[in-house]
């Protein structure tokens, strides 16, 4: 089963945010929950994509973009709600990126492949949050909790440098005026 294709994105060449994860397994929906937060506040500016996606559905969505931005739970040792984040280039994402995922296929083995297809976005940025805990049903920690807002305006300041768009604002701070 795969992502719905472009030919419903009005300009497939936008920034796109894609939100990484499971969202039944604790730290794992911090890429999901930063998506959500940022849906409506970047409305016309950028595609957000707030569900689960396929690692290798991610080629589609993010090749011939300006700007892709991917979220994502990370582990590497650093302590849980550590943010990371990475400017994709030409070279393989470091090595301690490369594991297993719960998507079917890791974030490091799609942009591996894309740099080899030829099938990627102008820039891709990926954000991270440290993760530690996965176990089904539970919650977010605390500290990846409190990672998400952060990420998320770090987010809006990428699509900010890489459009002119904003800045942006909560939903209910707009005006219908």
């Amino acid at each position: 089963m795969g992502t719905p294709g472009r030919g419903t994105d009005p300009d497939p060449s936008a920034p796109i945010v894609i939100g990484l994860g499971n969202p039944f397994r604790g730290d794992d929906a911090c890429g999901l929950l930063v998506a959500r937060r940022l849906r409506d506040r970047v409305t016309g500016v950028a595609r957000v994509l707030d569900r689960p996606v396929l690692g290798a559905d991610l080629l589609e969505l993010w090749e011939g973009r300006r700007l892709a931005v991917v979220v994502d739970a990370m582990r590497t040792g650093r302590p849980p709600g550590t943010i990371h984040r990475i400017e994709v280039g030409a070279h393989p994402l470091p090595a301690s990126l490369a594991t297993t995922s719960s998507h079917g296929f890791s974030l490091a083995q799609a942009v591996a492949l894309g740099q080899t297809l030829g099938r990627m976005p102008r820039r891709l940025v990926l954000f991270g949050i440290e993760a530690a805990a996965f176990d089904p049903g539970t919650p977010p920690t605390p500290a990846v909790e409190a990672a998400i807002p952060l990420i998320a305006r770090r987010i809006e300041e990428e699509l900010l440098d890489a459009t002119g768009a904003g800045p942006f604002s909560a939903p209910e701070e707009r005006s219908d005026a």
